[in-house]
């Protein structure tokens, strides 16, 4: 095992010990899954009496990946003996450990298998029943490798608990890739930048027109100034969100997102959550509500619901959703434009979003965009 260690090949060493699962997320071409492979095998070679299983989706898409690069990597690293191999059932041992192949596609070999160690390749491609099956047959650990190439999916959950980790890499982690490699994925910079943030970036895919890119995910700060903006609802949710000036970014932080509630459960369960001597600018189409948030001595206001300019004002600053904002979160990453009308939001699952956009329009007001012009020269 004599090839240079990598930062995945690192960071395994150091967290399977501690951790349940563990993640490899990443853009293309940063050694994710071969790296993975190389671990596994020195603890072949370390260990034994330990059960491995190494899938993908498919039993075809295993064969042309992960398989290929195991059995060259135990090849060059002089270990591999045919003798070892049992193809019919695609399992090799080695220094008293087993190591089995299958794809997610063959019911009858993920039914009832039990495993010690558990990696699955481009695990976001899985199907997640089946993955869920597999980690209640696995004893130890879980590794995961995976291009983010969805907006939401079940992994990134499973990525937030507390016995889990995860390291993000790119190609630029890989030392053995050559210039023409480099040079193709950077292209992607330029020609698709929505590829470029998934394979290049290893970052999770933004919705086709979305509306908002230039959000992160932060722990709740304390603002240097605040207000709230509330859409009011009843089939949809009522949302509340609180909204501050964190430096030159906007915080968004969910105070209230539930359906079914009536104007007075919403100010029943405001109590002890919102300053009373700060604005909260309202839906403007719910006068009710505004009237019965005054009469409850709120400081309530109709907000401006300009669409477009609420949206411009958001883009102005960097945003910050908090961590406990889960229901901002998700609305955010699928929040876009109508693809047959460029210049029209897609009305669904966007009540956290007009409610920020109302208190952000209430703290920051119409942005002051100006046009630029450029005189061409004379000729």
């Amino acid at each position: 095992m004599s090839q240079q260690e990598s930062k995945n090949f690192t960071f395994l060493e150091a967290n399977v010990p501690k951790y349940r699962i563990i993640g490899l997320q990443g853009g293309t071409r940063s050694s994710k899954s071969y790296d993975s492979l190389r671990y596994i095998i020195k603890l072949c070679h370390n260990y034994s009496g330990v059960k491995y299983s190494i899938c993908r989706d498919t039993y075809n898409a295993l064969k042309a990946s992960a398989m290929e690069d195991f059995f060259e990597i135990i090849s060059k690293a002089g270990l591999y003996n045919p003798n070892n191999y049992n193809k019919t059932d695609h399992i090799y041992y080695h220094n008293g450990n087993q190591i089995e192949f299958f794809g997610l596609d063959s019911p009858g070999k993920v039914q009832g298998r039990k495993r010690d160690i558990l990696l699955i390749d481009e695990a976001i491609e899985a199907d997640w029943d089946v993955v869920r099956q597999l980690k209640l047959r696995t004893t130890g650990k879980i590794i995961y490798c995976f291009n983010p190439s969805l907006i939401e999916h079940p992994i990134y959950d499973d990525l937030e608990r507390d016995d889990a980790i995860k390291l993000i890499t790119t190609y630029k982690d890989n030392a053995y890739l050559n210039a023409e490699t480099i040079d193709e994925i950077e292209r992607l910079r330029l020609t698709d930048p929505e590829m470029w943030r998934v394979y290049g970036e290893g970052m999770p895919a933004q919705a086709r027109n979305a509306v908002y890119v230039h959000y992160s995910f932060h722990d709740y700060q304390t603002p240097e100034d605040f207000c709230y903006g509330l859409d009011v609802g009843y089939q949809h949710a009522m949302a509340l969100v609180e909204v501050g000036k964190i430096g030159q970014s906007t915080q968004w932080h969910e105070l209230i997102y539930q359906q079914g509630m009536t104007n007075a459960d919403l100010i029943s369960a405001m109590e002890g959550k919102v300053n009373k001597r700060v604005f909260i600018h309202v839906d403007s189409a719910r006068p009710d509500m505004i009237e019965d948030l005054k009469r409850a001595d709120y400081l309530a206001k109709g907000a401006d619901k300009a669409v477009q300019a609420g949206i411009n004002s958001v883009k102005s600053r960097p945003l910050i959703i908090t961590t406990e904002s889960v229901n901002l979160q998700r609305e955010v990453k699928s929040y876009r434009y109508n693809k047959n009308r460029p210049d029209e939001v897609v009305k669904d699952n966007d009540d956290g979003m007009d409610a920020g956009r109302y208190g952000t329009m209430g703290m920051f007001g119409r942005p002051n965009f100006k046009t630029k012009i450029t005189i061409p020269p004379k000729r």
